[in-house]
């Protein structure tokens, strides 16, 4: 009798892991080529209608919608107004930055994660993780490479958006929010069509100067209704982050996060192979430099983080959009 062969649980939530991230990578490529023609605001926005739908049926079939009547809604929604705000952010850079550029400068978010739970919840860090976080912010100059002549502020936006997606997840932590992540993701889609179309709506009347750059005008540009081609695209941006987001859980729910989180960081590698084949992007050794010392010290700082945490950052997946 022949014996049937068996994939161990570890390779299942790597290629699970994988395959989110390719999705993630895929919606993250449809936003950067739809910023020359929608605001950034009516993106999130369509995305999330499309997401809602996708996850109720999710928590359907996982929990139960019963499971929404014992959560704190308000505390949802004001968390999903940080991702809101952090996504804006990444997205606006995102349009006037390399996919790889602005992916490698996100990941910067464990970074911060570990520095703020200090404060916040009296956490003690060690000198090795010190070192590391100095180690890849090192890396983060290596990839910015500022000088008076050049340097665009916009180019510190990921960074900007890491920081306020560190936040969210640490509000996890301080307010004890132990719900399904699926739960989680919902409100924060409820947030991003509530705020996403309140945002469009005090925009409106503000118009791009004819010379602002690209990530300005992808910011103040009015709303515009799509055509058939378009439409289809931008919902399919809801359709990967849902997707990317279940197939990331199902990953941690196959495996410990410390013996996974570094995963995570094979999206860097499907956004350089996506910016080749569709923009012939190929970073410079100085910006693969820099990429390789954020990937390897935010590495060791996520296998930490899921070592001394019961549900760390790394829980639901750090691209979690």
């Amino acid at each position: 009798m022949i014996r049937q062969a068996t994939i161990s649980p570890l390779l299942q939530a790597v290629a699970i892991m994988s395959a989110g991230k390719f999705l993630f990578a895929i919606q993250d490529v449809i936003i950067k080529e739809m910023s020359a023609g929608y605001p950034v605001h009516q993106i999130m926005t369509i995305r999330g209608l499309v997401a809602v739908p996708l996850l109720l049926v999710l928590i359907h079939f996982t929990s139960g919608l019963k499971v929404l009547r014992h959560h704190h809604p308000l505390l949802h929604l004001v968390r999903g107004a940080m991702m809101l705000v952090a996504f804006m952010l990444f997205y606006v850079a995102l349009a006037g930055t390399s996919l790889t550029t602005a992916t490698a400068l996100f990941f910067t978010a464990p970074f911060f994660i570990t520095l703020l739970s200090i404060p916040l919840l009296g956490e003690r860090v060690g000198i090795r993780r010190f070192a590391s976080i100095t180690t890849g912010f090192i890396g983060v100059l290596i990839v910015l490479r500022p000088d008076a002549d050049s340097f665009n502020l916009f180019e510190l936006l990921p960074i900007v958006s890491a920081f306020f997606y560190a936040c969210c997840q640490l509000m996890v932590r301080v307010a004890k929010m132990t719900d399904p992540p699926a739960v989680m993701s919902l409100y924060a889609s409820v947030a991003f069509v509530a705020l996403g179309s309140l945002t469009g709506l005090l925009l409106s009347g503000i118009e791009p100067l004819q010379e602002a750059d690209v990530s300005t005008r992808f910011l103040l540009r009015s709303w515009t209704l799509p055509g058939a081609y378009d439409l289809l695209l931008l919902m399919l941006t809801g359709l990967t982050s849902a997707l990317g987001f279940m197939f990331s859980s199902n990953a941690y729910q196959r495996e410990q996060a410390s013996r996974i989180a570094a995963f995570e960081y094979v999206m860097i590698v499907w956004v350089t192979l996506l910016s080749y084949l569709i923009w012939s992007e190929i970073p410079d050794t100085l910006t693969m430099l820099g990429v390789g010392l954020i990937i390897g010290s935010g590495i060791y700082v996520l296998r930490r983080e899921a070592i001394v945490e019961t549900r760390p950052v790394a829980y639901a997946g750090l691209t979690r959009r």
